[in-house]
């Protein structure tokens, strides 16, 4: 077998705790401002057009994302942690198994979800609320995406399980390649072309498709610690039940974010197309604050798998501290920043008065929990990092569950302003709960922040 000289021995045990944190997170963080930024693009382009049905449409499909995004999770991100906790342990035959499982796995899934949407798509776009004037640019986008499915459930999964050894460089790039293509696609598509919302479903595939060559080449060149051969396939429960279960949370997290989304979207449908038009480009700005945060996290948590697999609670504590640091600054800078020109940034994506207006109130409405986010995703990274299944996967069912409540609740009793500041009461109740539950695990895990200052500090 050929001998694979992978990165986390020297970028876990050696690195100081701000270097680790720039060196993980940097990368991570591009990775998703860079799929944000494509996201925003399709958004941004078809805006041009001037026609906000096309927009709510966009708007409408969104949730689909969500539930693709969520398998990937379950592999991509249950795979990394499982592998990062291993390399930990130094077990690489294991290591082996887990990528094969999380290769085949999503591949499987992508086709079968791909299939089992093209062939129910007149009624997904009706669980998805589509109106009689949404239907049709909603359809013509579904219908050309669902088809993408299987490529990019491959390209999350695997560029999340690529992390798992530190080297988290190589996988940003090929995020990189994809969302440059489609940028550059989006306008010549949607615009020169004129195939409207069909043209942005297009550019995402061709897209996924030149970030999924470079994975593959990525996978050949680390084969010496990932597999992908059927030979390393091992159905049994001490390997795929890790993935699943360390997956699970954050699967259940965003599947759940999926429905939360649609019922939002079907709720702002009942006050019109404009509603879920403001939606639609002031979502994009919530987005840009809770994706940043979200990528600082996730980049941070192969660094909380190893750490816990080696029993390092010094560096556990230290990396801890500094993310915390740094994502709740980052929320409170940016919250401001997107209340202060949020006029502006929306009249970016399209120049309707009557969609600047109420886009302006969501923003204000979700940006009151903005330096909350860091509290909220750090717990979720550390809960899953040190294998707290059920409570991990408890407190995913938690979050989502009390946001569909308060949903429905808020809509109920206040309106549109209800649905405006849901987002933001479920982040005060759910930031303040995973305060708790980390506490309970961190005593659990044998340690406490309390009595840092008698341990060496590697800051």
């Amino acid at each position: 077998m050929r001998e694979y000289s992978g990165k986390y021995q020297e970028v876990f045990e050696t690195d100081r705790t701000w270097r680790l944190l720039l060196q993980l997170s940097i990368p991570s963080v591009l990775t998703t401002l860079i799929m944000l930024l494509y996201n925003l693009a399709d958004v941004f382009f078809i805006g041009q057009l001037q026609d906000r049905t096309q927009v709510a449409a966009v708007s409408l499909c969104s949730p689909i994302f969500s539930l693709v995004s969520s398998l990937g999770m379950l592999f991509g991100n249950g795979g990394c942690i499982r592998c990062a906790s291993l390399l930990g342990k130094k077990d690489h035959d294991s290591v082996r198994s887990v990528s094969s499982f999380c290769f085949w796995g999503g591949l499987v899934t992508g086709v079968l979800l791909s299939f089992c949407m093209t062939l129910f798509l007149s009624r997904t776009l009706t669980l998805l609320g589509a109106s009689e004037q949404t239907g049709t640019p909603a359809r013509g986008y579904l219908s050309v995406m669902v088809s993408g499915i299987p490529l990019m459930l491959f390209c999350q999964s695997i560029s999340a399980l690529l992390r798992s050894d530190g080297e988290v460089r190589m996988p940003m790039y090929g995020n990189m390649i994809g969302s440059v293509s489609n940028i550059l696609l989006d306008p010549l598509l949607i615009l020169v072309m004129g195939r409207g919302v069909r043209g942005a479903a297009e550019a995402t595939i061709i897209a996924n498709a030149l970030n999924a060559l470079w994975l593959i080449m990525l996978l050949y060149r680390k084969r010496g610690l990932f597999s992908v051969s059927l030979k390393d396939l091992k159905l049994r429960w001490d390997v795929t039940g890790g993935v699943l279960l360390l997956g699970l949370p954050m699967m259940i997290n965003t599947l759940l974010t999926s429905f939360s989304g649609v019922l939002n979207n079907r709720f702002l449908t009942g006050y019109g197309d404009l509603f879920l038009a403001a939606n639609g480009v002031s979502s994009k700005l919530r987005m840009i604050l809770s994706m940043l945060i979200m990528g600082i996290c996730l980049g941070i948590q192969p660094a909380i798998s190893y750490y816990h697999g080696a029993k390092d609670r010094a560096r556990m504590k230290n990396i801890l501290r500094v993310t915390l640091l740094c994502t709740t600054a980052i929320g409170i800078a940016l919250s401001i920043g997107f209340y202060v020109f949020r006029d502006g940034l929306i009249s970016l994506f399209i120049n309707d008065p009557e969609v600047i207006k109420y886009g302006s109130i969501m923003v204000i409405g979700s940006m009151i929990a903005g330096p909350l986010h860091g509290i909220l995703q750090l717990s979720i990274s550390y809960l899953q990092g040190t294998g707290s299944v059920t409570m991990a996967t408890g407190f995913s069912l938690f979050r989502q569950l009390i946001h569909i409540l308060l949903l429905a609740l808020m809509n109920a009793a206040f309106g549109f302003m209800g649905l405006v500041f849901s987002s933001s009461a479920t982040t005060f109740v759910c930031a303040a709960t995973g305060v708790v539950l980390c506490a309970v695990q961190i005593r659990k895990n044998g340690f406490s922040f309390a009595s840092s200052m008698t341990e060496k500090q590697n800051d």
